[in-house]
């Protein structure tokens, strides 16, 4: 299953570490284009977590009881839960380990995000939309391409310090066959996509991610902590993800067949709208609505 999520606010997946550049803290990057990208580790287990919440009260209790087992050899989950038994589980006391009935896969931009001076556009590559199942033809040389709507009496357009020539699309779209909880934001991002060169996808993106400072406060004083100032980097809001989940039908069996599986899972991502994922939750970062959930 392909699910199409929606950025509610900046999105930080810390890379673990520092470098040299423009921000202390960096998000993580697919390291063949560069591109910022969600990590399946970080949907399995922000999605892993959720699910419980959202159990019927006999396993919601279970659940709960399992995670909240004392640790030893950092791996202690008690493989009987509806939790376990759906994404996988180690037990270093025991020394069992099953894999899970469900995979997730690392999330992709599909549409970016950004001003320019006809307004929002959300920018894409011809091969991304022809990946995701939607219809797309690749510019020629160092033009970007976007509906007739959107054109109207501009031949030109700026995506940050870029300035470029811009073109009809003979193709260009979404794809139609989705189920969407909601097609608004469908339709707007559809209506306002620009293609843009594979080469100068990835450089438009990192160009255009939201940067912000942050600093400590010291408590006796209410001011800044001297040395105390650091920078990080985050997928802006308004960005179009897809990724993949696929369920292990050859698992699934009569204890936990393939509908209660995917039931759990969608449960689960439901709540990424409210609760969120990735690092900076407390400070207005994180919520992605997907947006073709199972109603």
């Amino acid at each position: 299953m392909k699910y199409f999520a929606y950025t509610i606010d900046p999105l930080h997946i810390g890379s673990g570490g520092y470098r040299l550049g423009r921000v202390d803290n960096t998000i993580v990057r697919d390291p063949g284009t560069n591109l910022p990208k969600l990590p399946g580790s970080s949907i399995s287990g922000v999605c892993r977590n959720y699910a419980i919440y959202q159990l019927e009260e006999k396993e919601q209790k279970e659940a709960i009881d399992c995670a909240n087992r004392e640790p030893k050899d950092d791996k202690n989950n008690c493989g009987k839960c509806i939790i376990c038994k759906t994404f996988g589980y180690a037990s270093g006391q025991e020394k069992k380990n099953q894999v899970g009935r469900v995979k997730f896969f690392d999330g992709q931009i599909v549409a970016f995000p950004v001003a320019t001076m006809i307004g929002p556009v959300w920018v894409t590559t011809a091969s991304i939309l022809n990946e995701i199942g939607g219809q797309g033809t690749p510019p020629t040389g160092d033009k970007l391409l976007a509906g007739k709507d959107l054109i109207q009496e501009h031949d030109k357009i700026n995506l940050g310090w870029l300035y470029m020539k811009l073109e009809e699309a003979k193709e260009i779209q979404l794809p139609e066959e989705v189920n969407l909880a909601d097609n608004d934001i469908w339709k707007k991002i559809n209506e306002r996509l620009v293609i843009a060169p594979e080469w100068l996808f990835p450089e438009i993106v990192n160009s255009n991610l939201e940067v912000r400072t942050s600093v400590a406060i010291d408590f006796k004083t209410g001011a800044a902590d001297s040395g105390a100032l650091f920078t990080y980097e985050a997928i802006p809001r308004a960005t179009l993800i897809s990724f993949d989940v696929v369920i292990d039908e050859y698992r699934c069996n009569e204890e936990i067949k393939i509908e209660k599986v995917l039931k759990i899972v969608q449960s689960g991502l439901q709540l990424f709208e409210s609760l969120g994922l990735g690092g900076m939750n407390t400070r207005g970062f994180g919520r992605m609505k997907v947006l073709n959930l199972d109603n």
